[in-house]
């Protein structure tokens, strides 16, 4: 399912009595099409006029519906937001992000009430294959001299940066550059460091190639390469 800010608002209210004590104010929730969180806590922070951190402002709960998740795994994704926004509310200073005081109210409350609540979600082959929104990839397919086909989506910015470092990084038999808006690609992270990750199955990988346009790359210069 994908959640309505109706829905995240019920489950909040909801947790909130049950879970917080109704400790938590109000907060507005709004909806995101981001790929990297399927949730978060946003706000800015108010600095006095010698640069100290005195307060926040605009706190909002943000709950991404770029994939099609379990429920189970949606109130999750609000309770952990929850907790650190209880943890903002109240001031308190943990060790780090994810640190002693938020893992132990998360283990808490996993442990009260049933949850499977986590310091982060691993996306399933059926959540990252429910993100059908097209967009704009740049993209390296390389085979290894050990037999292995690989790819990487690249930010646009760091093209020629790959270009440069990938054959010193990996032992490259032929590679090939592609742009492909096909949703397949959504499943791979955009990367600023090059890498490469192993495909499994090249031949559907080779499928969804197949209306790819292929590139030329000079170290300089990236466009359509000239049938």
């Amino acid at each position: 399912m994908r959640p309505t800010i109706e829905y995240i608002q019920d489950r909040f209210d909801h947790f909130n009595s049950m879970c917080f004590g109704g400790q938590l104010p109000p907060l507005p929730i709004k909806l995101s099409q981001a790929r990297h969180y399927l949730g978060a806590i946003r706000y800015k922070r108010q600095r006095n006029l010698l640069g100290q951190v005195v307060g926040c402002a605009d706190v909002a709960l943000h709950i991404s519906i770029c994939y099609d998740l379990e429920e189970q795994v949606i109130e999750d994704t609000i309770l952990h937001e929850m907790i650190h926004y209880y943890i903002l509310v109240h001031g308190l200073h943990d060790t780090s992000l994810h640190g002693d005081i938020f893992q132990k109210m998360m283990n808490d409350i996993n442990r009260r009430y049933g949850r499977h609540i986590s310091l982060s979600h691993r996306r399933t082959q059926a959540e990252n294959a429910s993100d059908q929104k097209r967009r704009p990839h740049y993209l390296c397919v390389a085979h290894l001299d050990n037999g292995h086909t690989c790819l990487v989506v690249c930010a646009k910015t760091c093209i020629f940066q790959f270009y440069k470092k990938l054959p010193r990084m990996y032992d490259i038999s032929d590679w090939t550059w592609y742009f492909s808006p096909d949703p397949y690609f959504n499943r791979y992270p955009v990367c600023r460091t090059p890498k490469l990750f192993r495909i499994d199955d090249p031949h559907e990988l080779s499928l969804h190639l197949c209306n790819a346009t292929e590139m030329e790359c000079n170290g300089r210069v990236m466009k359509p390469k000239k049938q």
